[in-house]
C-alpha cells in the first residue's frame, strides 16, 4: 500500500537522523502512554534515558472516541497519521479543517502543504483559501514551518481567541505582538514550496546558524546578513 511505502520511506530517512533530547517534562512518559495506546506504532533511530525515538503512528482511526493522537499533546518527536475519505482534494481540504476544528485538541497552529501544481486548479486553490479562512488556529501557515512565525517575531502568536480558564487549551492570549494589534485573530504565513531551510533534523550547524540569526535580529545589518546567509548554506 502506499502508506506503508511512504512509512518506510520517512523511517529510512529517520533512522539515519540523530535522536534529539527530550528535554520537556514528562515526555518520557507521555511517549510511553502514546505507545501503550499504540503497539503498533514505528520506531526510529536510537532511544535511551534522555533521549527518545523518532515515532510515527500510521492509520489512526479518524471516528475513534477519546483517541490519545486528537486529545493528547506528545510534546516529543511523534507524529500520528489518519485518513479521511474523500471523493476529491477541494473535499478533502473541507473534511480535513471539519476534522481539525471539532476534533483535535488545541488551537495553537496547522500547517498546509499544497504543491504548486495543485494551487494552478481554480477549485483546489479556492479550496486551500477556504481552508485558511475556516481553520479555528491561531496560527495557520501554507507550504512552511509554521514555527517560522514566532521566529519572524512580527506576527502575533498564540491560539484562537475565545479560551478562558475552565478551557485554556493552547493558551489566552498573544506573544510576539509587536505590532500592538488591539484584536490579534490569526497570523498567515505563506512561502513557495521549496525553500532553504536551515534547520532540519538532519542539519549540522543549527547552533552556528541560530546565533547569527539571534545577532542579526539584535542588531540588523547588510554586514551581517553574508554571514547569515553563509551559515544556512552550511547548515
Amino acid at each position: 500500500m502506499f502508506r506503508d511505502r511512504l512509512v518506510d520511506a520517512v523511517g529510512g530517512h529517520l533512522d539515519r537522523a540523530p535522536t534529539r533530547y527530550a528535554y520537556y517534562p514528562g515526555a518520557q512518559d507521555r511517549h510511553a502512554e502514546f505507545l501503550e495506546a499504540h503497539p503498533e506504532a514505528r520506531c526510529f533511530g536510537k532511544g535511551g534515558e534522555d533521549r527518545l525515538p523518532w515515532t510515527l503512528i500510521p492509520d489512526v482511526d479518524p471516528q475513534a472516541a477519546d483517541e490519545v493522537c486528537f486529545k493528547r499533546e506528545a510534546f516529543c518527536a511523534l507524529c500520528a497519521e489518519t485518513g479521511l475519505d474523500a471523493p476529491d482534494v477541494p473535499t478533502f481540504l473541507d473534511r480535513a479543517v471539519e476534522h481539525a476544528n471539532q476534533t483535535l485538541w488545541g488551537t495553537l497552529c496547522a500547517t498546509i502543504i499544497v504543491h504548486p501544481k495543485s494551487l494552478r486548479d481554480p477549485a483546489i486553490a479556492a479550496a486551500v483559501e477556504r481552508a485558511i479562512s475556516n481553520l479555528r488556529y491561531g496560527t495557520v501557515s501554507l507550504n512552511i514551518l509554521v514555527f517560522y512565525s514566532a521566529y519572524f517575531m512580527g506576527s502575533p502568536w498564540g491560539g484562537i481567541p475565545g479560551h478562558d480558564v475552565y478551557d485554556v487549551q493552547s493558551g489566552i492570549g498573544k506573544s510576539f505582538n509587536f505590532l500592538m494589534f488591539d484584536r490579534a485573530q490569526k497570523s498567515v504565513v505563506r512561502a513557495p514550496f521549496r525553500r532553504l531551510d536551515p534547520l532540519t533534523v538532519t542539519s549540522k550547524r543549527p547552533v552556528e546558524f541560530g546565533q547569527r540569526l539571534a545577532a542579526f535580529e539584535a542588531h540588523p545589518s547588510w554586514k551581517r546578513f553574508p554571514g547569515l546567509v553563509y551559515a544556512a548554506l552550511r547548515a
